[in-house]
C-alpha cells in the first residue's frame, strides 16, 4: 500500500468541471502552508468560518513540519487545483492498519461554503480506503470549535471518547484562552458511505 505519486491526478468523490483534485509535489510545500496559514490564523483567516484566529496567535504550521509529512510513508496532502492555483488542501496519511487520518482541511476563503470542502472530505475518505484499504478516518476537532463538531458529525463522523489538551509546542500555535483540547472523531469508511453533502 503506497500513496499516489505527487502530480498524479485523483478520481474526486463528485466530478466538478471548474476543478480537479490530485497528491501535492514536495516543491508545493511553501504554497499551501502558506494556504493552511491564511485559513487557520491571522485576520485573513477571519473572512472564512474555519478560522481559529478567536483562540490561537501565531502560525498552525510551518515548512519544516509540512516537508516531514509529505516525505513519510503512506502520507502525503490532498489538492483541488481550479486550473493551476491550489485552492484546497488536507493531510492524510495511514496512522495504523485499517485507520487513516485526515487533518489540516483547508479551502481559501474565496472559495468556501462553495461545496469545496465537502468534496476534498468525501475524497480523502474515499482515498484512504480504496488506496490503503483503511476501514475507518480519523480527524482531530478543537472541542471549542463546536461549529465545527457539529459539521463533521453531521458527515458521519462521532466523538470516540478521546482528548488531548492542545499541544504545548508553538510551532501549533499559541492558546490565547485556557483549557483548549482536541476530540478524536472517526467514521467508517464502508463502501455505503454517506454521499457528498453540500
Amino acid at each position: 500500500m503506497t500513496t499516489a505519486s505527487p502530480g498524479k491526478k485523483i478520481k474526486m468523490a463528485h466530478s466538478q468541471s471548474l476543478y480537479s483534485c490530485r497528491m501535492a509535489q514536495e516543491t508545493e510545500m511553501l504554497t499551501l502552508c502558506a494556504l493552511i496559514n491564511s485559513v487557520y490564523r491571522g485576520d485573513t483567516a477571519k473572512d472564512g468560518w474555519t478560522t481559529e484566529a478567536d483562540l490561537l496567535d501565531g502560525q498552525r504550521c510551518d515548512l519544516t513540519m509540512l516537508k516531514d509529512l509529505v516525505t513519510k510513508p503512506n502520507s502525503g496532502f490532498l489538492v483541488i487545483c481550479n486550473t493551476e492555483e491550489i485552492v484546497a488542501c488536507c493531510h492524510l496519511q495511514l496512522l495504523e492498519t485499517e485507520v487513516g487520518e485526515c487533518g489540516m482541511l483547508s479551502v481559501t476563503p474565496t472559495w468556501q461554503n462553495l461545496g469545496v470542502a465537502n468534496v476534498l472530505l468525501h475524497t480523502a475518505e474515499e482515498y484512504a480506503r480504496d488506496t490503503w484499504e483503511a476501514q475507518r478516518l480519523r480527524l482531530w476537532v478543537i472541542k471549542q470549535r463546536p461549529e465545527l463538531v457539529a459539521y463533521y458529525q453531521r458527515r458521519g463522523y462521532q466523538w470516540i471518547g478521546t482528548t488531548l489538551p492542545f499541544p504545548d509546542d508553538s510551532r501549533y500555535g499559541i492558546p490565547k484562552v485556557a483549557g483548549l483540547c482536541l476530540l478524536a472523531m472517526e467514521k467508517a469508511l464502508t463502501s455505503s458511505a454517506c454521499p457528498v453533502r453540500y
